[in-house]
This record gives structure tokens, sequence and C-alpha cells, in this order.
């Protein structure tokens, strides 16, 4: 999120990102360092991750962007950074939505170190429960998004987060997606 927000307004618009996140999050920052000094390596507290995701969708939001917009590249960057050469060229040649809610808990754990999901496709929709720790809405709907893209990845034409649900890690998130037929 953040190396997506600089290269998009700029590495000088760091500094009043981490200007905008409270504490506790905002120690965990360094606002002169690329990325704010975050390592993108390992998983990060839940709450950090949401208390960045509220910044940089607000951040991005004031400038320029719609909340959707951004949702929407933040999760295309997340997955597409994520994913090798190889692993896309299998979502892309072998990989079916059905797959894709089969491998739900899978792709999960490459992003989270608590909770689970589950997927089920009907038609042209999926249906995914998760149940995880505290969180944000803007963060959950950022998996949302992330969900998106590797649908988009799958060949799925016009793939979208029709509704979402946060349940904050207080109860269960669902979201449905749906995606042109084939």
């Amino acid at each position: 999120m953040v190396e997506w927000f600089a290269s998009t307004f700029g590495p000088a618009a760091l500094p009043e990102l981490a200007a905008s996140i409270e504490a506790p999050w905002c120690e965990e920052l360094v606002a002169d360092r690329p990325a704010l000094g975050i390592i993108p390596a390992g998983w990060y507290d839940e709450r950090l991750a949401s208390a960045l995701a509220d910044a940089v969708v607000a951040a991005a939001a004031a400038r320029s962007m719609t909340e959707a917009e951004v949702l929407r590249a933040i999760g295309a960057v997340t997955v597409d950074r994520s994913l090798g050469r190889v692993s896309r060229a299998a979502l892309e040649w072998f990989a079916s939505p059905e797959t894709t809610a089969i491998s739900a808990q899978m792709f999960w754990r490459f992003y989270h170190s608590t909770g689970s999901i589950s997927a089920s496709v009907a038609g042209s929709s999926m249906h995914a429960v998760g149940n995880w720790g505290l969180h944000g809405k803007r963060w959950c709907a950022i998996v949302g998004a992330s969900a998106v893209r590797v649908l988009e990845h799958t060949g799925c034409g016009d793939a979208r987060l029709e509704r979402h649900t946060c349940g904050g890690g207080e109860r269960s998130c669902e979201m449905t997606l749906r995606w042109s037929p084939r």
C-alpha cells in the first residue's frame, strides 16, 4: 500500500501520510525512509495494516482518486507483486474460479498470520467468509480487491466485488464477487 502510494503520488507525500497515522502505529513508521521504513516481507499486525489502509485511502482520495479506484489499484499491486511469473502463468493458464475458491485458505496464508477463509462458487459468483483478528473496513476491502485481481488473472471478465460486509474481527466478514460468464 505504502509503496503504491509513493509511486502514485511521489515519495515527498510519505511524511504527510505518516503524520496522518495515529498512535501507537505512527511509532512503527520512519517518515523519511522509503515505504515509511516498512520492510515488504513477513506479516504485520492487522491493526497496523488497517491504520495504513485508512491513511492511504483517505490521502489518495483527497488528492484525485475515488475510494473504489484506490482499493482496486492496491488490490492489483498486492497480488501482482506477490506472484512470480510462474505463479501468474499458472493462474492465467490453468486456474478457474472454482480452483481459486478451493485454494482460498492457501492464498490467505500468503498475506495473513491468523484467521481463516472459505469460499464457494455458484455460476458467475463467489461467496467468501473470513474470520480473522481485529481489522478495519478498508483493510478488509483491500482483501476483497485482491480477490478481484486473482479472478481477473483466471480470465474472469468484469470481475468485481459486489457485496462486502466487514465484521472487524468481532464477527465474520463476508463478500460476494461476480464476473461476466465466459
